[in-house]
């Protein structure tokens, strides 16, 4: 596997505009897609989870935040693939 194409999996959000570009890439595999697309759900869940309880002036990025969050789990549906969801407790 060439180096851009383990960028393209370790870093999903530096290589594409949105989690549906990583759908219409036809360099990576299904798995390859599985894993990136993976990456950039944890990496959304993450940033979501961090910026809870910020001051109010941070809501328009906390949207845009779950916005990209459902493109991510609407992206590996279209690849077959199920949301990794986070436990609820």
């Amino acid at each position: 596997m060439s180096q851009q194409l383990r960028d393209k999996i370790a870093n999903p959000e530096g290589h594409f505009d949105k989690p549906k570009d990583v759908v219409q890439d036809g360099t990576l595999s299904h798995e390859e897609k599985k894993k990136a697309l993976n990456t950039w759900e944890q990496n959304e869940q993450l940033l979501t989870a961090s910026n809870e309880g910020m001051p109010g002036s941070d809501e328009g990025q906390r949207k845009k935040e779950s916005n990209s969050l459902g493109e991510v789990v609407q992206a590996k549906d279209q690849i077959g693939e199920k949301p990794k969801h986070k436990p609820s407790h």
